[in-house]
């Protein structure tokens, strides 16, 4: 999985890696089990968190077994849960590259990582 390729990249600037889907926890958990995944899986029962971001994929209605698959995205969530950095697209092909939140996050922290950066929120990308 390309996300634990960067994981180690992300915490040394002191950001937790953390990734979010439509599945069921016993899922997530075979999931990662299955594939060594060290960072932490949450589930978004009904959609109501990739609702509430604005990210959810609404080609498929309540009721279609697509039902909760987001927009792939990224986000930085500072320590009082604000998101201070967004990016999110409608094409699954064109998701965002790991590399530019990378650099997005060492020019919003600084190259030594700072979770407590005080900066404006970021425009949607």
């Amino acid at each position: 999985m390309q996300l634990t390729e960067w994981q180690e990249r992300y915490e040394a600037l002191g950001v937790s890696v953390v990734a979010m889907t439509y599945d069921d926890v016993p899922v997530l958990r075979d999931f990662a089990a299955a594939r060594g995944i060290g960072y932490t899986l949450l589930a978004d029962k009904d959609a109501k968190n990739a609702s509430a971001l604005g990210i959810r994929n609404e080609q498929f209605d309540e009721g279609h077994m697509a039902y909760g698959v987001a927009h792939p995205g990224i986000f930085y969530v500072d320590a009082d849960g604000v998101i201070r950095l967004k990016r999110a697209v409608p094409n699954y092909r064109e998701r965002p590259s790991f590399e530019e939140l990378h650099t997005a996050l060492v020019a919003m922290l600084g190259a030594a990582g700072n979770s407590d950066a005080t900066t404006e929120p970021a425009a949607d990308a």
